[in-house]
């Protein structure tokens, strides 16, 4: 099969990037391409899935509860319908899906990239806990599964693409992109009174709730730094990070010459899909273009991390390696639920990763990472931020 004709899967279709992954795939199949949707995953909304099932045929939906899967079991009779961890993992090796679309959002996300790697397959890559949580497991298995990741989040996908002008040994650094988030110019002392309404307002992107308060808090970029340091095979020490309020360029490389290249697109996420998804060629999207005068000037301002302590407590994490990331992610994904539940303060995320991660350094052995040891630290750091 070539890249014009593949058999896609797409976990967590009814989310942010699941819906508009599809729409990108029925915007290819009227240009030409034949991409059948063999599988979709999804959390809670078996009613969407139901409307996506009927539009794209699917052969297999995996659902998180048994509930969710008895009302498409009947809905749909001859459906192949998969539950669960292990229905994520059978999803990924479902016969002949050649393109796998992981947009789950959380650690969930490691099953499927991990199962899909292992025969080979390609992952076309917005889940960054695979990386975050598993970042050692997933290398492996792409050394000895053979299988390849495209990543799908806008700064990686735009780093992705520059890279391919040089030759690895001849970078300098990777420099990603954020926005600041809604708070940039908020200050650090009106933090402890912020509410999930305000966290949920980015100012430039439509996105899910969890990401949306990791954004805010910088959470996200700090993930992306360890997204970026598995993906390109590069030292944290070569990856930095700056502002860019207008989020226009996504993402940039210095080269050993002094050069540097950006891309610059449109705010909008199926740009970057659609070019994992075509890859290697480029198709148009159909979507507006960017306009360079009424995007200009663009603006780059330094990281105060006094502003973002979460950001820091992540990077203090990565350097730590081992199952320290795992217990980050585990703990952020609870404090977060926290926050919007508003059990604690917005400021509560950031106190409560360095109070995990304190907790973290008097714990852990040092020994190889394991899936089993990962699922252990993930369990462990739950149930220590949800006791904070």
């Amino acid at each position: 099969m070539t890249h014009r004709d593949r058999r896609v899967v797409v976990f967590g279709s009814t989310g942010s990037i699941g819906t508009q992954t599809l729409d990108v795939v029925e915007r290819l199949n009227r240009q030409g391409f034949r991409l059948a949707v063999v599988g979709l995953s999804v959390g809670k909304n078996v009613r969407l899935v139901a409307e996506q099932v009927e539009r794209f045929s699917p052969e297999a939906v995996c659902v998180r509860s048994e509930e969710g899967a008895r009302f498409l079991r009947e809905r749909f009779p001859g459906l192949r319908v998969l539950v669960g961890e292990t229905g994520l993992a059978d999803l990924a090796r479902l016969d002949e899906a050649e393109l796998l679309v992981n947009g789950l959002v959380g650690a969930v996300g490691l099953v499927p990239t991990l199962a899909g790697l292992a025969l080979g397959r390609t992952i076309a890559l917005a889940n960054k806990e695979s990386l975050v949580v598993g970042g050692e497991l997933v290398s492996e298995a792409l050394r000895t599964g053979g299988g390849s990741l495209l990543p799908v989040d806008s700064e990686h996908n735009a780093l992705f693409q520059c890279l391919e002008a040089g030759e690895r040994s001849e970078v300098r650094r990777l420099v990603l992109t954020g926005s600041g988030g809604p708070f940039l110019r908020t200050p650090p002392e009106a933090l402890e009174r912020v509410g999930p309404e305000e966290a949920l307002r980015h100012p430039n992107w439509s996105m899910g709730s969890r990401i949306s308060v990791d954004s805010a808090t910088m959470v996200n970029k700090g993930f992306e730094v360890i997204e970026a340091h598995y993906l390109f095979s590069l030292p944290y020490d070569q990856i930095d990070v700056v502002l860019h309020p207008g989020s226009v360029v996504h993402s940039l490389v210095e080269f050993c010459d002094g050069a540097i290249l950006a891309e610059l697109a449109p705010s909008d996420m199926r740009v970057a899909i659609q070019y994992a998804l075509t890859y290697p060629e480029r198709v148009d999207t159909g979507l507006p273009r960017l306009d360079l005068v009424a995007a200009s000037p663009l603006v780059f301002e330094p990281l105060d991390r006094g502003q973002y302590p979460a950001f820091a407590a992540v990077l203090a994490a990565a350097r730590r390696a081992g199952t320290a990331p795992a217990a980050i992610n585990a703990a952020d994904e609870v404090l977060v639920e926290r926050f919007l539940r508003r059990e604690i303060p917005f400021t509560g995320i950031a106190r409560g990763l360095e109070a995990i991660l304190a907790r973290w350094d008097d714990r852990e052995p040092s020994e190889p990472v394991t899936l089993p040891r990962l699922l252990a630290t993930d369990a462990w750091a739950r149930r220590a931020a949800a006791e904070l």
